[in-house]
């Protein structure tokens, strides 16, 4: 028999974190899934090292979901920003502009976190998170949508019964593929 939950997110990114997070302070039951086990130190080799810059809208929303107490430890603020324009290979700087919070009447442009880091503590708040289950290392694997529901089946076979399916999976998207969403790719070259 299938599991019943209001909502499935599939991908633990730091979209489909927050957004299982924002969900369940909401009284959603919500079960997020990703096939990739979580990542507990930057030296991981499955660790994403890129970094992501969350402006004031960010953290307002963090703050409105009880996380940004979990996050603002490790954030770095953003006091300055330099943008350099460059020209031939190997590149030669042709224009260096430096932009302060200030020019914008702003104590700050924002906040930088490591998205490995952010990811980690995200999922150690939401796992505390009543309504909120993490099936990390368990990933999406089918969907059959009817007019009320969604049935998912999971890569450990399970079954589950979701009002709503969000795919929160990256560029590859399974669910988008399940739901048959179409996407247009256009390569830039870079």
């Amino acid at each position: 028999m299938a599991e019943h939950v209001d909502i499935l997110i599939s991908g633990a990114g730091i979209a489909g974190l927050t957004t299982a997070a924002a969900f369940g302070q909401a009284g959603f039951s919500v079960l997020l899934v990703d096939p990739s086990p979580p990542v507990e130190q930057g030296s991981d080799p499955a660790a994403d090292l890129r970094s992501t810059a969350y402006l004031p809208p960010s953290r307002a929303l963090f703050e409105q979901i009880g996380l940004w107490d979990v996050l603002s430890p490790h954030a770095v603020r953003l006091d300055a920003l330099r943008i350099i324009d460059t020209t031939g290979t190997p590149p030669e700087i042709t224009e260096t502009r430096t932009f302060e919070p200030s020019d914008l009447d702003e104590d700050t442009f924002g906040w930088n976190l490591p998205n490995w880091l952010t990811r980690r503590e995200l999922a150690a708040a939401i796992a505390r998170q009543p309504g909120v289950e993490l099936a990390l290392g368990t990933g999406f694997a089918a969907m059959l949508q009817r007019s009320r529901e969604a049935i998912v089946t999971l890569s450990d076979k399970r079954q589950i019964r979701a009002r709503l399916v969000i795919g929160a999976d990256g560029r590859a998207s399974p669910v988008r593929e399940a739901a048959g969403i179409a996407v247009q790719t256009q390569r830039y070259g870079q």
